[in-house]
Parts: structure tokens; sequence; C-alpha cells
């Protein structure tokens, strides 16, 4: 797997809504593989977008619902959309003036994409 392969579906997703701030795949240690704009601490996001999808996944396996497809949260200053892609983690923060579902739709794409690159 080449880096080169795995950034245009991020960029032309960063690039598709002036409402998403960030976008990032995530390895299977937290740490940035690619990622696409703004962001206090790559690192630091990385590992807490990794550790969200692990925490809402143990609650998942608790309830014997299995592990999360998507992880969405809408909060006051923003919004979260976090996906597995095979052993890594897809993360968008967008404003919170974005279209959740338009959001939704976009990252569904992507990750799509990344699926079928990696």
């Amino acid at each position: 797997m080449k880096l080169t392969t795995l950034t245009p579906p991020l960029e032309d997703l960063h690039a598709s809504s002036d409402d998403i701030l960030l976008v990032s795949l995530i390895s299977n240690d937290g740490l940035p593989v690619v990622h696409f704009g703004e962001g206090l601490d790559f690192d630091d996001q990385s590992a807490l977008f990794f550790e969200m999808k692990k925490a809402c996944d143990r609650v998942l396996d608790s309830l014997r619902l299995g592990h999360s497809e998507e992880v969405f949260i809408r909060c006051r200053k923003g919004c979260i959309s976090i996906w597995p892609v095979n052993d890594m983690v897809f993360a968008c923060l967008a404003k919170p003036s974005i279209n959740s579902q338009r959001m939704q739709m976009l990252v569904w794409k992507t990750v799509s994409q990344l699926r079928g690159l990696i």
C-alpha cells in the first residue's frame, strides 16, 4: 500500500466542503497515516479518534452488538464521523453547521474508496 494511492480520496473529501475541517486515516496503533486539514496536534488527535472508536466498540461488545461500523457524534462545536477501514480508523471532523446526512454520504464514499485501495 502506497501513501500516494491513499491521498486522493482524502484530499477530495477535504476539498468537497468548507465545513470539513480535518480528514485522517489512522493506523492500528493510533498514529496518523495520511491527514488533511486543520488540527491542533495530528498525533494527539489521531490517538483520541482511535481511542474513541475502541471505547465505542467495548460498549457495543458489552451489549453483544458487535463492533461499530460508524460512529457519528454531533456536539455544539463540531461533528465527528469515525469508521473502520480494515485494521485502521478513518476520522472526519467538521463544523457544526454541516448537514449531517451530507457529511455521512461524503464520508461513506471516501471510506468505500479507501477499502478498495487497502
